[in-house]
């Protein structure tokens, strides 16, 4: 294989199954043929225009191309030739780097690189890397566009990454925000909590008490966001906030969160305080505590009207939210709710459907 694959500066092509999950559970043992049909069709695209097979794994595809003009082309081919067939929807990650060929084929940090863009586009989107980008700018490509999206921060990369969307005649242009952990000047998700009656929790389990039991709490927190891709940004005993890139992330950890502390004996000494919580999205100042601007008050603001055991979610998260399937959840309109300074606005409660 090492032989076959071309080595130097080449372009990654990395595709994955969107809802892979969901669609082998509604079609069962028809869902092989309908992978198989999407195989057929990303290799009849990427053969046509110079790319080489690398891998297949599960719902996932992996390609490379000699040139990254190639690697585009190829990619918005095999995108029209799913949306044709009504077949699946694919996300596509690409990135242009001089990786390792060993034995086994590439290594490197390219590699990581390319898979992590991949996972964090929508299906039916195609996202590449600067590397990429800046290759191909200069070129012109018919009926084909790039349309930057700003810098994010992938899993397990330090430094952000400016990441760019490939726009052509056939396809869907508008995703939701990508999968990622957001940069400043990025559409990232709000989730805050705070427990309703954490003053009597004080008063009988004492300083050291209550301090334990915080820290239980804030293990929970942690631990649901961080299965959900998202991160604690702020923590102040009976109050947590959680930054996502992904409404639906933010939606799911929620639910978590309140399950869990509802369920479990993370508190003891003491009768269990109520869950308050409120969802909301809004472009942030920065990415680091303390710099998230507007969004961070306003998702405040709204924790604060919630009831006990309320989820609260903000218009602006239920618009992120429209088509996304949320299993055995759903919003219910509450309708027009005032907070302070702000003029009214649609309000909706997550509830178990």
């Amino acid at each position: 294989m090492v032989r076959e694959l071309p080595r130097g500066t080449v372009t990654f092509l990395f595709s994955d199954i969107e809802g892979s999950t969901d669609l082998s559970r509604r079609h069962g043992a028809a869902y092989g043929d309908l992978r198989a049909e999407h195989r057929r069709l990303l290799r009849d695209s990427f053969d046509a225009h110079g790319g080489r097979e690398v891998d297949v794994e599960g719902d996932a595809f992996f390609a490379v191309f000699e040139r990254a003009l190639d690697a585009v082309s190829g990619a918005v081919a095999a995108q029209l030739g799913l949306a044709a067939a009504d077949v699946v929807r694919v996300r596509m990650g690409l990135h242009t780097t001089e990786p390792h060929l060993h034995a086994d084929g590439y290594v490197g940090v390219g590699v990581s690189r390319a898979a992590r863009i991949c996972a964090a586009a929508h299906g039916g989107q195609i996202v590449m890397s600067q590397a990429t980008a800046g290759v191909i700018e200069d070129h012109e490509l018919s009926g084909i566009r790039v349309r930057d999206l700003g810098d994010h921060y992938l899993k397990d990369i330090p430094r952000p990454q400016r990441l760019f969307q490939i726009d052509a005649e056939g396809l869907s242009s508008e995703f939701p925000p990508l999968g990622t952990r957001a940069a400043a000047g990025s559409i990232a998700t709000l989730l805050f909590i705070d427990l309703v009656g954490w003053r009597r929790v004080m008063q009988e389990l004492g300083d050291d008490g209550a301090s334990a039991a915080a820290r239980a709490y804030h293990r929970i927190v942690v631990e649901a966001a961080r299965a959900n891709e998202g991160s604690l940004v702020e923590s102040a005993a009976d109050q947590t906030m959680c930054l996502f890139s992904s409404a639906k992330h933010a939606i799911t950890a929620a639910w978590e969160i309140r399950s869990t502390l509802e369920s479990s004996d993370w508190i003891t000494g003491a009768s269990k305080p109520e869950f308050a919580g409120a969802i909301h999205s809004g472009r942030l100042a920065g990415h680091r505590a303390g710099q998230l601007g507007t969004p961070a008050l306003r998702v405040m603001q709204l924790c604060a009207t919630a009831e006990p055991g309320q989820v609260l979610v903000s218009h602006s998260t239920q618009a992120l939210l429209e088509g996304e399937v949320l299993d055995k959840l759903e919003l219910r309109d509450l309708g027009e709710r005032e907070l302070p300074g702000q003029a009214p606005n649609r309000v909706y409660e997550l509830a178990a459907d």
